[in-house]
């Protein structure tokens, strides 16, 4: 890996490297910039349209490419162990994506009754998928970490961070999951913003999540270094795309959601 060893070679420049999906992720994450704007001066006007189905569309499609790389052979293969392994990560990533876009979506009102029956194995599907990014960090440092390198234990750190915040997506998506079909229906008729917050949130993960594989990629080919990109990610990006808009969002709409009591609703 470009920087586990020491080097004073010109690392690569940053626009000379995008490749297709680094230029989709840029438009997705400057989309990401516009919404979390949105949720700083509080403007909610056709937010279902502007924010969470433009998101949508981006968001799903670099899954759809992420997955295409991957069983296409276009993402690398190594023999890192367990979730070093890079095609673990992105396989990890990419999947973790579509789950929280599909959750975004259905927790919006431009989600298609016809795809309601689809909720149980979807359910499952995402669940697991937040599982692996949760369990499979730990276990890769608990168990092989004597096998990483300085920079995949840093890495790994990060990986658990993220596996952490994704797992709370696990409280959504059983409820929905545990539920009656009616459920999301009862609780937004109890919190009208409920409608608003929910996509919200999951799609902040998303950009996130993006984010972070953006700076993974642009490590991986050496334009930084992981020692550089962690601490940025962890200190600007997770804040700026994830914080700060659903500390605003709250703040607007505090006395039309719920942060806790909706997921017990009716049971």
């Amino acid at each position: 890996m470009f920087d586990t060893v020491e080097t004073t070679e010109r690392r690569p420049d940053l626009f000379a490297s995008l490749q297709p999906r680094d230029k989709l992720t840029a438009g997705f994450l400057g989309h990401g910039v516009v919404v979390s704007g949105l949720n700083v001066i509080g403007y909610y006007d056709n937010y279902e349209f502007a924010a969470i189905g433009l998101a949508a569309l981006i968001g799903m499609s670099s899954a759809t490419v992420g997955w295409y790389e991957l069983l296409s052979g276009i993402t690398e293969d190594d023999d890192r162990p367990g979730f070093a392994h890079e095609r673990a990560i992105m396989l990890y990533t990419t999947s973790y994506l579509a789950g929280v876009m599909w959750l975004s979506l259905r927790f919006s009102p431009l989600y298609p009754a016809a795809l309601v029956p689809l909720d149980n194995p979807l359910c499952i599907l995402s669940i697991l998928v937040y599982l692996y990014g949760l369990i499979s960090p730990v276990a890769t440092l608990a168990f092989l970490r004597e096998q990483l390198t300085p920079t995949e234990v840093l890495r790994m750190k990060g990986m658990v961070v993220s596996g952490l915040v994704g797992a709370v997506f696990i409280l959504e998506t059983a409820a929905l999951l545990l539920h009656e079909p009616d459920w999301w229906g009862h609780v937004t008729a109890m919190y009208p913003a409920q409608s608003v917050l929910e996509p919200s949130v999951t799609v902040f993960a998303a950009y996130a999540v993006e984010a972070g594989v953006f700076i993974h990629r642009l490590a991986r080919r050496g334009v930084v270094t992981f020692a550089q990109a962690v601490p940025f990610y962890a200190k600007y990006v997770l804040p700026l795309l994830t914080l700060l808009p659903m500390g605003c969002l709250f703040a607007y709409r505090l006395d039309e959601v719920s942060f806790w009591d909706f997921l017990f609703l009716d049971w």
